[in-house]
């Protein structure tokens, strides 16, 4: 990481402290696939300097000069930050698959602007987020998390400044206090939400404060530590021990921070305290070795190069293990790129001398221009092609829908199965198949933009509202988890005409069932609750997902909390309508699709590998009389195979979550169905596809 700017090199020993803390990084990145620890080190060292670095501003100038602290220290910061982010991401525009560009985009913006870290949280929680291939700027959340604490150390000495000009004692005396509370505050709070959520708790601010803080801690009270030399010794080997095995004594990346980030901590604390009190032999030595000191200078940028080159690594040569030798060059490209870097953009900006505010200007001006392209650059993205909409073949009329001798709309998607028996056209993949590629991964039902599904382990119950939201006449529920989400499009899309409000009921990993049989328990709770405020809202028609599709989970035959969910709402007098579950593929369709843009025979999966034969829905003895079914899986296969791309519209935004376009060419094969149903005129229950003729 990056120290703060004006500090002066006396503890060549902390230089030595981050070289090893960074080398540990990447070696457990490239090699172990796992996290070292050596980030909380970081953490700790930046607490020591920027602490020491205020006070001794203070102690200079008899205040804290707020605004041209921050200005310096963006001026040493952004520099790197900000040219390593532009290369990486220009280089992923050639590197990296194009499905991952709004992805890689969108954290580009969050880590230029030191928010990746909550950005990752927010994915952390999102169940489809979870999915996301490792960008290239996932480790700029330790940069966001440490300028993000730089800001709060500049409101902690505020607020110790005051009580000061209250109190009347010496500054240190202010500050220790003040800083032990934060510490407590933030430990507590660490160890709490580590235990409730840790995928959260890993990259929040406050869970790591406390990190820097002990750093802060030390350099106000290290100059009263006096040790035996003896003991110095002692405590150094054993903080570079712990530094050195923290990645393979903890699973890094699953239990911290909480009591686990005491490890790292208090390594880098013994290295600290320990100082140069030993000297033969000691950590000391090791620690302040010239190369490694050198090295400990360009840490920060290191840091920053060795992950893109990386993940440009695996996408280039399409692997997922690094050998040694690799490893090790790609160790040393980051070395050498940090060096260039550090001596040719950093060291020439930050010795120009020129005033704060001019700083600043140029700052907030680069700023506007980063953010303004970024937008632009969006917004092409999540442009659709306008020559040719899928509403073309949406506008086709039921009774009309069975044409022979009929041209073929250029995307029909589903409705492929009213013109042709082949499910990709007779010419199989065209260039100009929807949604894009590049914005394939944002192509879902509204209710993710919206934030209407439920993430985590919270069980309440959200409700939104889509369709005719004031002058309805019917309520459709579309309730379950995302694979119910998944088909709110084309909800959307055969009520868009009707007096009909959709209301969902909607939790990541969740089913339509009343016994979850997974890791996911607090799902039972959540449906419990929905159950409840369904019979409250009584909706005239329950939308759902009928069974549990993915086929490694072996429920050959539907399960039984699934039959009890449906007679309850028998029993309440609401009418079901139960879609079989869509095909879960063994990988990212688009992936497939991006590897195999001219081979569309490479983009399909044996029909038997990922669907059940029979039907579970074939195998249930008796329905309860409020149940319409409807198994719409020969829209995505034939008898042999499951295909990626149908009627010219790609299916899955990743390996079993269907897209928002190819949902809503579902609308009028499925709309009489709905309707029927809605009205309560359904007299049969439907076990198989809508019964429909093709030429």
């Amino acid at each position: 990481m990056k120290d703060i700017p004006n500090q002066r090199r006396i503890r060549v020993e902390l230089e030595g402290l981050r070289a090893v803390a960074a080398i540990l990084v990447a070696i457990y990145h490239i090699w172990f696939n796992r996290v070292s620890g050596g980030v909380d080190v970081f953490f700790v060292v930046s607490g020591f300097l920027i602490t020491t670095s205020l006070l001794s501003m203070y102690n200079r100038k008899g205040r804290i000069l707020y605004f041209s602290y921050v200005v310096k220290l963006l001026k040493r910061l952004l520099p790197t930050a900000w040219i390593i982010g532009v290369i990486t991401f220009v280089a992923s525009l050639f590197l990296l698959p194009l499905f991952t560009r709004y992805q890689v985009l969108s954290e580009f913006i969050a880590s230029s602007f030191y928010f990746q870290n909550w950005r990752l949280a927010i994915d952390a929680v999102d169940y489809l987020a979870q999915n996301n291939s490792a960008s290239p700027y996932q480790h700029f959340w330790a940069l966001s998390i440490q300028f993000q604490f730089y800001l709060l150390w500049l409101i902690l000495f505020s607020i110790a400044v005051s009580l000061r000009k209250i109190v009347k004692i010496d500054m240190k005396k202010v500050l220790i206090p003040t800083i032990s509370i934060v510490i407590l505050a933030s430990l507590t709070y660490s160890i709490y939400l580590t235990s409730v959520n840790q995928p959260v708790a890993y990259y929040h601010t406050f869970t790591r404060v406390w990190e820097f803080g002990i750093g802060g801690i030390l350099s106000l009270t290290i100059h009263k530590i006096s040790i035996k030399k003896s003991l110095a010794w002692i405590m150094g080997w054993m903080g570079l021990f712990g530094l050195l095995s923290g990645g393979i004594l903890f699973q890094v990346s699953s239990v911290f921070p909480g009591y686990a980030a005491l490890w790292p901590v208090l390594s880098a604390v013994f290295i600290i305290v320990a100082g140069n009190h030993a000297e033969h032999f000691s950590a000391y030595k090791v620690l302040s070795w010239k190369p490694l000191v050198k090295f400990g200078g360009i840490s920060y940028a290191f840091y920053l190069w060795h992950w893109p080159l990386l993940i440009f690594y695996y996408a280039y040569f399409d692997v997922e293990q690094v050998s040694i030798i690799n490893g090790l060059l790609i160790m040393t490209v980051a070395a050498v790129f940090a060096y260039l870097t550090i001596r040719l953009i950093e060291k020439p900006i930050r010795t120009i001398e020129i005033p704060v505010w001019k700083t600043a200007s140029t700052i907030l001006a680069m700023s506007i221009l980063l953010i303004v392209s970024a937008q632009l650059y969006q917004n092409n993205l999540l442009e659709q092609d306008e020559t040719e909409s899928v509403s073309g073949s949406l506008d086709v009329v039921m009774e009309d829908i069975v044409v022979e001798d009929a041209d073929i709309p250029s995307h029909p998607g589903a409705l492929i199965k009213f013109y042709t028996d082949d499910l990709q056209g007779d010419e199989g993949f065209e260039e100009s198949y929807l949604p894009r590629l590049d914005n394939a991964s944002q192509d879902r039902a509204d209710i993710y933009p919206d934030s209407c599904i439920l993430g985590g382990g919270t069980t309440d119950v959200r409700v939104c509202e889509y369709g005719e939201v004031e002058n309805y006449t019917k309520t459709i529920a579309l309730v379950g988890g995302s694979h119910a989400a998944h088909w709110q499009p084309m909800l959307s899309e055969v009520v868009k005409d009707e007096n009909i409000r959709i209301q969902t009921y909607l939790k990541g990993n969740c089913r339509f069932t009343t016994k979850v049989e997974s890791k996911f328990t607090e799902c039972n709770d959540w449906f419990a609750n929905v159950m409840q405020a369904l019979v409250d809202d009584k909706p005239d028609l329950i939308f759902s997902v009928g069974d549990a599709g993915k086929k490694d989970e072996h429920f050959d035959t539907v399960p039984e909390g699934f039959i009890d969910a449906w007679e309850f709402f028998d029993s309440q007098d609401i009418p079901l309508f139960l879609v079989r579950d869509t095909p879960w593929y063994g990988q990212s369709v688009l992936n497939c699709i991006n590897d195999n843009p001219e081979n569309p025979e490479e983009c399909k999966e044996d029909r038997d590998e990922v669907i059940r034969d029979p039907s579970p829905y074939s195998l249930v003895e008796s329905f309860p009389d409020n149940v319409t079914t409807m198994d719409l899986t020969d829209y995505f296969c034939d008898e042999d195979y499951c295909y990626y791309v149908v009627g010219n519209i790609i299916t899955h935004f990743d390996s079993n979550h269907i897209t928002a376009t190819f949902s809503r060419t579902f609308a009028p094969i499925m709309k009489d169905e709905i309707m029927e149903a809605l009205e309560g005129t359904s007299t049969a229950v439907n076990t198989e596809e809508s019964d429909l003729t093709t030429n």
